[in-house]
C-alpha cells in the first residue's frame, strides 16, 4: 500500500470512529433528556437529600463516629444522583435506538405525559408527600372505586412500579449482604444462598405492600385527572416501546442500586469485627 493510500486510510479511520463516538454522545444526550423530562431526575434527588439530611441529623445529634462518616461518604457517592443517574443513562442509551428514545421524550413533553410528570414530581417533595398520608386514611373509610382500582393496577403492572421498587429493595439488600460478607472479619457468615432465599423469601409480602401502596398512589396522583388521560399514559406504557422503555428503565435503576449496595457493604463490612 503506498503512502498516500495509508494516510487515506487512516484519516477515513478517523472520521468512523469520531462518528461514532458523536453519535454514542448524542445519543447518552438524549437518554439524559428523557430522564429528566420523565421526572427520574427530580425523584432521585430525594434520595441525595435523604440520605443528607440523616448524615446531618446524626452530626447535629453529637453522636456521630468517624465510620459513621465514612460510610456515610461512600453512601452519598453510591447513591448519589449523578451516579446513578449515569448507570441508567448508559443502559437506556445503549439499549434503546434513538427512534425509541425520541418516542419516549415526545410522549413525555407532550399532553398528558408533561401534567402526569409534574404531579410525580410534586409527590416526590416530602411536604406534599403529607396529603398522601392524609388521602390513605381517607381511603381507609372511602374504598377506591373498583373500576378505578382495575384502571391504576393496569398501570402500576404495565411501568412496572411495584416490580421495579421490590427487586431495588430486595436486590440490593443481597448486593449488601454479600459485600459485607467479603470484607467482614468476622467468620459468622451466611453462603450466598442462604443469603438469596432469605431475602427472596419476603418477596411476596413485599409485593402485596408495594401493590397496596402503589394503588392509594395512583389514585391519589390521579383524583383530579380524567380518565382519559390516564387511559393515555396506560396506552403509552402498553406499547411496543413503552414496553421496551420501563423494562430497561427497570432493569437499569436495579441494576444501579445493586452497584451501589455492593460498595456501601464493602464498606460496611470491613468495619465489622468478630
Amino acid at each position: 500500500m503506498s503512502w498516500g493510500r495509508s494516510l487515506l486510510a487512516t484519516l477515513t479511520l478517523t472520521l468512523l470512529l469520531a462518528a461514532g463516538v458523536t453519535q454514542a454522545a448524542d445519543k447518552r444526550a438524549l437518554a439524559s433528556e428523557v430522564m429528566n423530562v420523565s421526572g427520574l431526575t427530580t425523584q432521585l434527588g430525594q434520595t441525595t437529600r435523604s440520605i443528607n439530611d440523616s448524615l446531618k441529623k446524626a452530626e447535629e445529634s453529637g453522636k456521630a463516629t468517624p465510620e459513621q462518616r465514612e460510610i456515610g461518604a461512600v453512601m452519598l457517592e453510591a447513591f448519589g444522583t449523578d451516579t446513578i443517574l449515569a448507570s441508567v443513562g448508559k443502559r437506556l442509551a445503549d439499549q434503546l435506538t434513538d427512534s425509541e428514545l425520541q418516542a419516549v421524550l415526545n410522549w413525555y413533553k407532550g399532553d398528558p405525559g408533561q401534567k402526569l410528570i409534574q404531579l410525580e414530581n410534586q409527590l416526590a417533595d416530602p411536604e406534599n408527600a403529607k396529603g398522601l398520608v392524609e388521602f390513605a386514611k381517607q381511603v381507609e373509610q372511602n374504598p377506591i372505586p373498583e373500576a378505578q382500582q382495575s384502571l391504576y393496577k393496569k398501570i402500576d403492572k404495565a411501568t412496572l412500579t411495584t416490580d421495579t421498587t421490590v427487586d431495588m429493595q430486595l436486590n440490593s439488600r443481597v448486593a449488601m449482604v454479600k459485600a459485607m460478607n467479603k470484607t467482614a472479619k468476622s467468620d459468622k457468615k451466611l453462603s450466598e444462598a442462604e443469603i438469596q432465599e432469605k431475602v427472596e423469601a419476603q418477596r411476596p409480602q413485599a409485593m402485596a405492600f408495594m401493590q397496596q401502596i402503589n394503588l392509594i398512589k395512583f389514585a391519589y396522583l390521579y383524583k383530579d385527572v380524567s380518565e382519559e388521560d390516564v387511559k393515555a399514559y396506560l396506552k403509552f406504557a402498553e406499547s411496543d416501546v413503552g414496553k421496551k422503555y420501563f423494562k430497561v428503565r427497570s432493569k437499569a435503576l436495579d441494576g444501579a442500586m445493586q452497584e451501589g449496595s455492593s460498595k456501601v457493604g464493602e464498606a460496611m463490612g470491613s468495619r465489622i469485627k468478630e
